[in-house]
């Protein structure tokens, strides 16, 4: 089996990832830095053990690429925001003096599709990689770009992934979900304020009437950013964020890995 590997950008709003079906499924945290300078000269980390081993309650981003990469998937996560992320405990508590506007005008859509769309085109034609052994996870803000990567763009060069999943997306237009031509997945929260049964019901709709590749689950009990962070001792939560991730995984063993494992 060759190695899958995925690229994935973490803030406290977001995890955002690129999966490819490429690579070395062992390749070590030395190796991340040269990865990356080549595609974006910013820092990154590719596979390895995760730094800090203990439970916290928390879904940690390198602890979730070393999930993916074991899995049979080689995990990198570049930097979107150019060492510029929201502060961890900005969002969280009310006494944290930080202008999220502020903040977002820093790094607007345009910049962040800049990242992700060169980084790809250097994947492709640098390394070899196939764009259709190539796939995009996104959790909460993240979402809305593995939507609109899903779809053919003549102004970013028609850089699509082949398959795509999403937790809790949040922002993507009614438009962005509509042209979206590759499989998609989703995993929503029941106590997700920002995905009512009303918003879920009109994402299938549009799948549905567009005939698109699609699975949608909806997990009791599970907050905004379940599939990332969550109190790990609530067995409900804790459900839900593994099967979260079991649910991208065996998304993309069917739409990106294909039959791989056959060759």
């Amino acid at each position: 089996m060759r190695g899958i590997s995925a690229w994935t950008t973490s803030t406290l709003l977001a995890v955002a990832a690129l999966v490819t079906a490429h690579g070395e499924p062992n390749l070590k945290h030395e190796h991340a830095g040269d990865v990356f300078r080549k595609l974006h000269r910013k820092q990154c980390y590719l596979d390895g053990p995760a730094s800090n081993g203990s439970s916290t309650g928390e879904y940690r981003t390198v602890e979730g690429a070393d999930a993916f990469s074991k899995a049979g998937y080689l995990t990198i996560i570049p930097d979107l925001f150019r060492g510029d992320p929201v502060p961890a405990n900005a969002l969280s508590d009310p006494n944290f003096n930080f202008n999220i506007s502020e903040w977002q005008t820093r790094h607007p859509a345009s910049e962040i599709e800049s990242i992700i769309t060169s980084t790809l085109q250097t994947t492709t034609s640098e390394y070899g990689i196939a764009p259709s052994k190539i796939g995009a996870v996104g959790y909460c803000f993240g979402g809305k770009y593995v939507a609109k990567y899903l779809s053919s763009n003549s102004t970013r060069g028609n850089t699509t992934f082949a398959a795509g999943f999403t937790a809790h997306p949040s922002n993507t237009l009614p438009s962005e979900w509509e042209a979206i031509e590759n499989p998609i997945s989703i995993a929503f929260g029941e106590l997700d304020a920002s995905s009512t049964p009303e918003n879920r019901t009109n994402i299938e709709g549009i799948f549905i009437q567009g005939n698109k590749t699609f699975q949608t689950n909806l997990y009791a009990d599970a907050e905004h950013g379940f599939a990332v962070r969550t109190n790990l001792t609530d067995p409900k939560k804790r459900f839900a964020q593994e099967s979260a991730y079991l649910q991208a995984v065996r998304w993309f063993d069917q739409w990106v890995k294909g039959d791989e494992d056959d060759e």
